[in-house]
Formats: C-alpha cells, sequence, structure tokens
C-alpha cells in the first residue's frame, strides 16, 4: 500500500478503505443495461428485415457491436477507478487518492492534528441497510481542507478510527507540551 504514497518512517497504516460494492455494482449494472439496448434492437432489426436488404441489416449489427465495445471500455474504466480510488487513514494523516481519469490522479491530503470533527452521513434506505454512506472530515485553518469521502462502507467505524488517531495525536502533544514546560520550569528553577 505504501507503493501508492510516501510513507514516513514513524507513519503506520490503520486503514484503507475503497467504495463499498454496491457502488461499483450500481455503475456496472447501468453501463450493462445501457449496452444491451442497442443488441437488443439489432436482433430486432435482424429479424424483422428480409433477408435481401443485407447491407441495413450489416450496419445494424456494426454499429451494435461498436456500441457494446465502447460499453466495455466504459466497464474497464469504472472497473479502474472503484480500485484506484482509495483512502488510507495513518497515524499521521489521511490521503484520498482519487483516480479522476485513466491518467489522471488526485491525491488530498489531511494531517491528523488538524482534524476538528467527523460527520457520518446515510443518505437513503439502501445506504442504511448496507451500511454505507458519506464521511465529512472537518479541519481547522483559515481555508477549509474538509475531506468528504462518498460510498464509503462501514463508515462508523472509519470515523471512530479517525477520531481515536485525532485524540491519541492530541494528547500526545498535551504531553510534549506539558514536558517542555517541565524541562523550562527547571532551567529557570521555577
Amino acid at each position: 500500500m505504501s507503493h501508492l504514497f510516501d510513507q514516513q518512517p514513524d507513519e503506520h497504516i490503520i486503514a484503507s478503505v475503497r467504495k463499498h460494492w454496491f457502488v461499483l455494482m450500481t455503475a456496472i449494472l447501468g453501463t450493462v443495461l445501457a449496452a444491451l439496448g442497442p443488441v437488443i434492437l439489432a436482433f430486432a432489426v435482424v429479424i424483422a428485415l428480409p433477408s435481401g436488404v443485407a447491407t441495413a441489416t450489416s450496419l445494424v449489427v456494426f454499429f451494435s457491436a461498436l456500441w457494446v465495445a465502447l460499453c466495455c471500455v466504459a466497464l474497464a474504466e469504472i472497473w479502474t477507478r472503484y480500485y484506484l480510488d482509495i483512502w488510507i487513514v495513518t497515524n499521521k494523516r489521511i490521503m484520498y487518492i482519487e483516480q479522476v481519469t485513466l491518467f489522471s490522479r488526485e491525491i488530498t491530503t489531511l494531517r491528523i492534528e488538524r482534524i476538528q470533527d467527523a460527520t457520518v452521513t446515510f443518505k437513503n434506505f439502501i445506504e442504511t441497510m448496507l451500511n454505507f454512506g458519506t464521511l465529512r472530515i472537518q479541519s481547522a485553518g483559515a481555508v477549509t481542507d474538509d475531506l468528504e469521502i462518498r460510498g464509503i462502507p462501514a463508515p462508523d467505524h472509519v470515523k471512530q478510527l479517525v477520531l481515536n488517531e485525532v485524540d491519541r495525536e492530541t494528547k500526545e502533544r498535551k504531553l510534549v507540551s506539558f514536558d517542555s514546560r517541565s524541562i523550562t520550569d527547571e532551567e529557570t528553577g521555577a
């Protein structure tokens, strides 16, 4: 997994998550149904036309085959985006690696110490029943770097993992801050 990003020496992966399988199946089903329409039309035309109209039959079959080939390319693109879109939670940051197009990828990084809150949203009955939804992570700073992850499986669990890391990071910063004040107080004799 570390081949997808530059992993720091003291950084370890807590979770890596892809979109829910239902999101993939919905996209595949829509594409398959779009591919079947012209094929059914081609069969109807081939059956309905007399055998003497070979040119029209050949054109219908050719364009139907071309349409099916384009739908196969679309299916390959859907699978590629599903497989390469991934969210990685580490002890230092959250990364959202999104395959925008076939040769274009966008990597969004949010440092754990900048996270303020996380919200889970289930938008409909299917998302609730299949336990997938949207996870929105809100960050601190002048520019809002909120990260919204749609179609994530078990978003409550991922939210809890993220918030546990935020709590751990906050405790570590307080300990380091306390230790540095203690050292300074000892040096000054206070």
